[in-house]
């Protein structure tokens, strides 16, 4: 490879490295909703099947929550944001759910409630709203969707008959829980759990640009002598 060009590539990665580093979430907007411990409404996703990563968060703590008819709806404004371009993995936690639930990014990858916990997707995300859509179908016929909702998406969630809803919680900067209410008599935020995390790219971009900077040197040297 001529040299200037890979010296060229290496910074480029370097650059593109340094941002996805820096990329974090953040959750603009929601209603602030108290995870219930009882009742119809008890917030209670079974994450027993997850080898590790099962969430500390349930019931008694608040999640930010849109939707439904009780809840902030999306208009364009709010929602879960991703502040910089960075590889972004969605994986299923658990569900409560006995109906198919699926969640989905704009890359056309999916995961059902209906999978293995801990299954996961992911894709290269721009700075903006994550892209993220829960959809729901029909107990009696899974082929049939009675509707979507989509982070950020403004309006009534796609060709709804149920009031679906979506909550977030931040567990830090690089990690958020998602939590989707199919509309199905309660709002418990427990049908299906997905976490959306920043993957962190390796150092093997950081390296290589390291060495090609000392070859430069060595290449100075020579020409100075």
């Amino acid at each position: 490879m001529n040299f200037k060009l890979a010296v060229g590539a290496a910074i480029s990665s370097a650059f593109i490295a340094s941002a996805a580093t820096a990329a974090s979430l953040s959750i603009v907007g929601g209603t602030t909703e108290t995870l219930s411990g009882s009742g119809s409404n008890k917030h209670n996703p079974d994450y027993t099947a997850l080898v590790s990563g099962a969430p500390t968060v349930g019931a008694g703590d608040d999640i930010l929550a849109f939707g439904g008819s009780s809840f902030e709806a999306f208009d364009g404004s709010n929602g879960l944001m991703l502040n910089n371009d960075a590889p972004v993995r969605i994986t299923f936690l658990g569900k409560e759910a006995g109906a198919k639930n699926a969640a989905m990014n704009f890359a056309g990858g999916s995961l059902s409630n209906t999978g293995a916990a801990g299954a996961s997707i992911q894709s290269f995300d721009l700075a903006s709203w994550v892209d993220l859509t829960f959809e729901t179908f029909k107990t009696n016929n899974p082929a049939v969707s009675l509707g979507s909702i989509t982070n950020n998406t403004g309006g009534a969630p796609s060709g709804t008959s149920v009031p679906l809803s979506m909550g977030f919680y931040l567990e830090d900067s690089k990690n958020a829980l998602a939590f989707f209410g199919d509309g199905r008599g309660d709002s418990d935020f427990d049908d299906m759990v997905v976490r959306i995390s920043v993957i962190p790219l390796p150092a093997g971009g950081l390296l290589l640009l390291t060495a090609l900077g000392g070859l430069a040197a060595v290449r100075r040297k020579k020409k100075a002598a």
